[in-house]
């Protein structure tokens, strides 16, 4: 689903942090995330699996990996694979560093009342097109990040970067440290009053 019909320059002068948050159906937050990262090409036969997207991104392969985490109630996890246009659910191996997590989110924002995104960046496919590649992973974060509020903005929700990195996911997930690292986080949900 496309956002409503509007100026780039009106989606880039309203977009704005906010803290103060309801929740976003879970169909709100997947289209403003298949907007920001779907792909518009895939490349055919690459070794590199490189796709164009509307983040910048090294080399384009969109290393990001992003998690969803609802917290309200029972805590869900479930990434976004954007090549497929698809939800993954995951299960967490250790399903309390999840509910850190989500305590760290309420601490940080108490009145967002949205779901959690983490960012995991896959080390492995930048390792294999560059050397030493490790600060274009966090390059991608930061891309990705911004290119996500643009789209959030766009979609007339809320959202938040929220300065922690999101480690607790990357464990609780049991993903190896040596594939994928955590590198922010963020909420998104619905504006406090719409």
């Amino acid at each position: 689903m496309l956002p409503p019909l509007q100026s780039y320059v009106s989606v880039v002068e309203e977009r704005r942090t906010i803290r103060a948050m309801q929740p976003a159906s879970i169909r709100e937050v997947i289209n403003a995330l298949a907007f920001a990262m779907r792909p518009r090409f895939v490349l055919e036969d690459d070794p590199f699996n490189r796709t164009r997207g509307l983040a910048l991104s090294a080399g384009a392969l969109h290393p990001i990996n992003v998690v969803i985490i609802e917290w309200r109630g029972t805590i869900r996890a479930m990434r976004y694979v954007p090549v497929d246009h698809m939800i993954e659910v995951m299960k967490p191996r250790d399903p309390d560093m999840l509910s850190q997590f989500a305590r760290r989110c309420g601490e940080i924002l108490p009145a967002a009342h949205g779901t959690a995104l983490a960012f995991l960046a896959d080390t492995l496919a930048v390792a294999a097109a560059y050397d030493n590649g490790e600060s274009l992973l966090w390059r991608d974060a930061g891309a990705m990040l911004q290119n996500l509020a643009l789209a959030a903005t766009a979609f007339r929700l809320a959202f938040c970067p929220l300065g922690i990195l999101g480690s607790e996911v990357a464990q609780g997930l049991a993903v190896p440290r040596s594939r994928m690292i955590a590198v922010g986080a963020a909420m998104v949900g619905r504006p406090e009053g719409s």
